[in-house]
């Protein structure tokens, strides 16, 4: 989707981290926040920051890439991701 003459998407892989457009405020106004480790990543999807499916399986992927980077063991991201959402 374009917006603003700007390809717009819902999460996306950014220089600080992962960015992602805050679902909480829409429609009133379209924010956008970074997650800049996995413990941020999953507080944005226990928040309901990120919203759907696609969106928070493309989030949580990128909170993988993260802690990767980062020198996180693989299997504590992966069991913080998991304990988000009970679906």
């Amino acid at each position: 989707m374009r917006v603003g003459g700007r390809d717009l998407r819902a999460v996306w892989w950014a220089e600080q981290g992962v960015g992602f457009v805050d679902q909480r405020r829409l429609p009133a106004s379209l924010d956008f926040a970074v997650a800049r480790d996995v413990e941020e990543v999953a507080r944005a999807i226990e928040q309901m920051a990120v919203r759907g499916a696609p969106a928070i399986g493309v989030l949580a992927a990128y909170g993988l890439a993260l802690a990767a980077r980062r020198g996180v063991a693989p299997d504590r991201a992966a069991a913080r991701l998991l304990a988000t959402r009970p679906t």
